[in-house]
């Protein structure tokens, strides 16, 4: 391969490290030349899973015959993934990073919906420091404590906002992305355009899966598997004969309260992918009257179980007696909570992870009762929704405008409900 430009003569080149199965090349006409693409051994890792997979794309332009080559490491979102199943370059959405034959990040994009809406470049030397630093904050506080950095490549994502991952080749790279509102789109004259290849054309990888296209394909990786929820495997309940329990109190003098609480997901992980890295919004209520005191805590959460969890009928557990990491307490009179009350006994029959999940049913809650709970709107992959994490910092903002609001950032042990009342 010492024929195609780009190699550095006195370094070792990434293809004398990684195998070529020549029998995987795919060759086609673009509108700039000829290419061909060959599918990669080797899956980088983000966010802490393995996902994606890479490709050798080696372009010969028509005009000036010159040959040059690329390795990209296609990266689809997590999110995306989960949803679809199979990648495909019409709704494309995820990362595509691109290396030199040395394995030097040269840059690449961000896609989203089949559309690149960003791109990627190398941080500077600061960035690189800078991201180093805090991810020995989130590692090992000894380390940072002694002030000793991790050797580290940079690339950013947009806002600019600074990420991290692990290449196939095992190195870790920093990187910085850009997604911004402007649309940059390749055509490549096939009608649907494609990935950005670095070179001048587009690639019409991958077909499926997230494995790759051409007559002989690799089994595309499965889809990572979606989060655990905390208190999934919680009793389920009647949320009817749960607010029953209420009217056993007289509502003359009473005193009405309705607590939020949040488990934020683990640091470091990806949305949805792994253990905890969804989090959990739970509502609770209580009503006191004299010495008495009845108190219901429960969430929304899916039926269905693996990939299945993320779009499913819908159920009510009970999450009495589990610990949370920020709560949120509301006074409110009996009108207000007879609503929320009416509410949380005839809960959305549906669940669905970005569109309508326990972040969105607590929020929800609070609007019906006029509680001022805060929006969860947050970060999803590369979308938005409501989400715990959203929940927990929409919190947190609320209490940093009025220090007043009983908003507890300690966390805790959420008390044990009462339990279903029979309805008569």
């Amino acid at each position: 391969m010492d024929f195609i430009a780009g190699i550095d003569p006195d370094s070792s080149s990434a293809l004398s490290k990684i195998r070529v199965n020549w029998d995987l090349a795919k060759n086609e006409a673009t509108a700039q030349g000829n290419k061909w693409t060959i599918i990669l051994d080797g899956q980088p890792t983000y966010q802490n899973y393995k996902q994606g997979y890479r490709q050798l794309v080696i372009l010969k332009d028509k005009k000036s015959h010159q040959i040059g080559a690329r390795i990209l490491e296609i990266i689809p979102d997590a999110i995306y993934l989960q949803k679809n199943r199979v990648s495909r370059i019409s709704d494309f959405t995820g990362r595509v990073f691109q290396y030199d034959l040395n394995y030097r990040l040269t840059g690449g994009r961000v896609f989203s919906n089949g559309k690149a809406i960003g791109k990627m470049r190398q941080s500077t030397e600061k960035e690189k420091i800078e991201q180093a630093n805090q991810k020995l904050r989130e590692v090992s506080p000894f380390f940072a404590a002694q002030g000793k950095l991790m050797k580290m490549m940079a690339i950013e994502s947009c806002v600019w906002a600074q990420d991290s991952y692990i290449d196939a080749q095992g190195d870790l790279t920093i990187h910085a992305s850009e997604i911004c509102s402007t649309i940059y789109f390749d055509d490549t004259g096939s009608g649907g355009g494609g990935y950005y290849d670095g070179t001048g054309g587009g690639s019409t990888e991958p077909a499926s899966g997230g494995g790759g296209g051409g007559s002989t394909e690799t089994p595309p990786p499965p889809p990572p598997p979606p989060s655990n929820l905390p208190g999934e495997n919680n009793n389920t309940v009647n949320p009817k004969e749960m607010m029953e329990c209420f009217s056993k109190i007289t509502s003359a003098n009473a005193a009405f309260v309705v607590r939020v609480y949040v488990i934020e997901p683990q640091p470091g992980t990806a949305f949805n992918v792994g253990a905890n890295s969804f989090g959990h919004v739970a509502i609770s209520l209580s009503k006191t009257s004299g010495s008495t005191t009845i108190t219901q805590t429960v969430g929304f959460y899916p039926t269905g179980t693996g990939l299945k969890k993320l779009s499913s009928k819908s159920q009510m557990l009970d999450n009495g007696d589990i610990e949370y990491g920020i709560s949120a307490t509301y006074y409110v009179n009996g009108e207000s909570f007879q609503k929320v009350i009416n509410y949380v006994s005839n809960p959305p029959t549906s669940y669905h992870f970005t569109d309508f999940n326990c972040s969105a049913f607590v929020y929800a809650a609070g609007q019906a009762g006029n509680i001022p709970i805060p929006d969860p709107t947050g970060l999803i992959g590369l979308g938005y929704g409501k989400t715990p994490a959203g929940m927990a910092n929409a919190l947190r903002e609320q209490k940093a405008k009025n220090p007043n609001l009983d908003i507890n950032e300690g966390g805790g042990r959420i008390p044990g409900s009462n339990g279903p009342c029979k309805i008569e």
